[in-house]
């Protein structure tokens, strides 16, 4: 339901609107394509080789929690754009939570982090999350630039308010000024004719934006001069202005928008009376009709005072509804904040010292929050981004921002107008006016993804035999952890079978028969499936710009790089009973088993060394999963049942029993089946065409290795699920002897807890953990929104 009220208004005059308006179905497009966005936190903002990724996600459609998408997907991709990994998760109370593993031999550099839904598919792709995440080699070497990247250049681009320059009529033109990685350029310069006479000058205000006021002649081109910041002359056209036309203009007065709109004196007839349109998270909160007949300018306000933040988007219309100028501009009331406070019990910053806080609230609806505790000194900056600045702004427009949080620090005037600046400078949202005027229904390219199913396509099946109407099958569920479950699937399709709302996570084994006709067990193929979105996959992404560490971040990359050369002297990899192990690397104990698996299995090229491994203990993950993060180099992308394997670059190759296969071939094997993998090094001349991304050869049991497995005589399948998210390991000192137990902790990230949920029986919440070898102080972020779309974004040092 809205959540406001729609202000119809006239200027001078009002009349029936037209049948032509978008209104009812932008209704309809609100309800069908949901506008979704999402904010991510991070535990911290720069990571160490080998570190992992923790993350919380909440996905929003417009300004509220989003009811409509099931599924998260996730991405970590590499500089060149390609994806590293690729996971999925559940949506569960709008958010979803998981993990990356940074590979332990990924060098310094970068790593873009990118999430999406299925919806957000069916809009521009600028509008999906990505950010760049900073990466310490394992010893502690900074990300460097290369000398392409080392080359800065400089650009000046124009934005006429409104959408176009209209000759004879004065026109605000908003500018921005940059490098080629996108960091923003103090700027100033001159407009000049074809003459070269000057017209106006122009000056940057704030972060290489400014506003420049002037009136375009017919016959005239112009352009700007400018120096930039290395004191080189540079020249930039303006856009061409039109021969006739509208110009929008708008401004704030209190609680009200108001807008000017001016016409040209021989604009066609159906710009004599335009509407005026205001949308505010695709719901229609203003409507009005302004006559031009009588007059070239005529101006309306827009109340704003009771609607919730975000961006308003106004658009004017011709008579019949074409568009022909279009702004955006912020509504901030300050109404979007809930309370909530992060309090501390006990602070102590002494080695693996006891430390607990408390977060407490006075809100009484659901409160959906995260929190990351870590080293204060490796993230000493304000976050370029946050919860309230992706949700109000960043969500909402294209291009990149230069520290969009500042735009919400407080609500003085000039914070106002350096907000401004950026809805004039930068890209948003377009809708599809001409469908919606035509009431024509949003096609999806991409439709809603629904929870995981558990689906069943049978085939081999003829008109001369279907399957009876009531023909059922039986599916004997085993899951990662041994867990099984007898499930039902009940005929959907000629030949479908499905069982919708399922849960379950990595790869599980399905055991099945049909329940009527016993010969389809024999005769008929079948192939289950997740339901999940498959693709077309986005296998290669285009990298956002890299904004390179600057002398102010000195002290945050010198903290990561010294924990990060701690760790690589003393190690601070945690078993699962939380002991700290060496930083070496441990002997397989199981070699001579090895030596005569390679014996009995391998012959000729395949004789050759290799990374091996004994799979005889290995009974539920397939091979794909179990091979992922133990092969440094080789990149498994495994995501609902498409496999993608690249090392250095190119293709790996898979063998099954030496003989060439496909990656789908080996996912389908029963783990139980394994005997015995090899993982060659690039290159594997026993490939075809040298194998220049190595290989994989997986040999199935045979003689004393094949073991009885419960089932054996069914049919079998494999399914994979959600990425099964890791829980955060935080040690308990108080239970263990520090100088024996443990051999060092020099851990940057100290609590990190994605899922709290807060409200009217649980006010506050009390968290304990326990300080590293070297931290001194704390940072604390916490972050989140109630059901009732307020948010929250707490950030304090600690001890203050």
């Amino acid at each position: 339901m809205p959540r406001f009220c729609l202000v119809v208004l006239t200027c001078l005059l009002y009349s029936t609107m037209y049948a032509q308006s978008p209104d009812s179905m932008m209704r309809v497009y609100a309800d069908e394509i949901p506008h979704e966005k999402i904010h991510v936190q991070f535990d911290k903002g720069v990571y160490r080789a080998g570190e992992t990724i923790w993350f919380k996600a909440y996905v929003f459609a417009g300004y509220q929690p989003s009811l409509t998408s099931k599924n998260f997907f996730a991405e970590l991709i590499d500089p060149g754009g390609n994806v590293l990994q690729r996971k999925t998760y559940p949506v569960f109370q709008s958010a979803a939570a998981g993990d990356f593993d940074i590979p332990e031999n990924f060098g310094a550099g970068h790593l873009t982090f990118r999430a999406y839904t299925t919806m957000m598919l069916n809009f521009d792709t600028a509008f999906l999350y990505q950010k760049n995440l900073d990466i310490i080699g394992k010893a502690g070497a900074l990300p460097a630039k290369t000398p392409a990247q080392a080359q800065t250049t400089y650009n000046l681009h124009f934005f006429p308010e409104g959408g176009d320059l209209v000759n004879e009529l004065e026109s605000a033109m908003a500018f921005k000024a940059n490098d080629n990685f996108g960091n923003p350029v103090s700027v100033s310069g001159t407009i000049i004719n074809a003459a070269g006479e000057t017209v106006e000058s122009f000056k940057s205000v704030h972060d290489g934006m400014g506003v420049v006021t002037f009136t375009p002649k017919a016959g005239q081109v112009y352009k700007a001069t400018w120096k930039d910041p290395n004191g080189i002359q540079q020249t930039t056209p303006l856009p061409e202005a039109k021969p006739q036309g509208v110009v929008l203009t708008m401004s704030t007065a209190g609680n009200k928008k108001i807008f000017i709109v001016k016409r040209s004196e021989a604009a066609p007839q159906n710009y004599q009376t335009l509407n005026v349109e205001a949308h505010l998270g695709q719901e229609l909160v203003y409507k009005a009709r302004v006559p031009l007949i009588n007059t070239m300018v005529n101006s309306g306000s827009i109340p704003v005072g009771e609607l919730p933040a975000g961006v308003l988007l106004v658009t004017v219309f011709t008579e019949n509804w074409q568009p022909i100028a279009e702004r955006i501009i912020m509504v901030n009331n300050n109404n979007y904040r809930f309370n909530v406070d992060v309090k501390a019990l006990e602070v102590n910053t002494a080695i693996r010292a006891k430390n607990a806080f408390e977060i407490q609230t006075a809100d009484t609806t659901l409160s959906n929050l995260s929190i990351a505790i870590t080293d204060a000194e490796i993230n000493n900056k304000l976050a370029d981004d946050n919860i309230i600045s992706r949700l109000l702004l960043t969500g909402d427009i294209k291009g990149y921002v230069n520290n969009p949080a500042y735009y919400f620090s407080n609500l003085s005037d000039s914070v106002s107008n350096h907000l401004n600046l950026v809805l004039l400078t930068h890209g948003w949202r377009k809708y599809n006016w001409a469908d919606m005027v035509s009431n024509r229904r949003p096609k999806l390219k991409f439709p809603t993804d629904p929870p995981l199913a558990l689906t069943a396509k049978v085939f081999g099946i003829t008109s001369l035999n279907p399957l009876s109407r009531d023909e059922q099958i039986i599916a004997i569920v085993r899951n990662q952890d041994s867990t099984t479950q007898v499930l039902q699937l009940p005929k959907t399709g000629a030949d479908v079978f499905s069982l919708p709302g399922q849960l379950y996570f990595d790869t599980i084994n399905v055991i099945y028969q049909f329940n009527k006709d016993k010969r389809l067990d024999r005769n008929a193929a079948v192939k289950f499936d997740n339901g999940l979105y498959k693709g077309p996959a986005m296998v290669h992404a285009n990298a956002l710009p890299f904004y390179f560490v600057s002398d102010k971040d000195s002290i945050l990359m010198n903290r990561s790089k010294f924990l990060a050369q701690q760790i690589s002297k003393f190690g601070s990899s945690w078993t699962a009973s939380g002991n700290v192990l060496q930083g070496v690397t441990v002997k397989a104990r199981v070699k001579t088993r090895l030596e005569e698996l390679d014996a009995k299995y391998a012959s000729g090229l395949f004789k050759g060394d290799a990374i091996t491994f004994d799979m005889s203990e290995n009974m539920s993950m397939d091979i794909f999963t179990y091979l992922q993060g133990r092969v440094p180099g080789l990149v498994i992308n495994n995501s609902g049942g498409n496999v993608s394997l690249q090392w250095r670059g190119s293709g790996t190759s898979v063998f099954l029993d030496e003989m060439q296969a496909q990656p789908d071939q080996l996912l389908s094997l029963s783990p139980a089946d394994i005997a015995y993998v090899k993982v060659f090094r690039p290159p594997f001349f026993g490939a075809m065409g040298g194998g220049a991304g190595g290989a994989i050869a997986v040999y199935t049991r045979k003689g004393s290795d094949i073991k009885y497995e419960p089932g054996k005589g069914l049919n079998k399948s494999q399914l994979v699920g959600y990425t099964t998210a890791k829980e955060f390991y935080s040690p308990d000192y108080s239970t263990r002897t520090a100088s024996t137990d443990v051999v060092a902790d020099y851990r940057s990230t100290l609590y990190w807890s994605p899922y709290i949920f807060m409200d009217a029986t649980r006010p506050s919440i009390k968290i304990e953990f326990y300080n590293n070898d070297a931290t001194k102080k704390f940072r604390v972020v916490l972050e989140g929104v109630n059901e009732t779309g307020k948010l929250v974004r707490i950030e304090k040092v600690f001890p203050q």
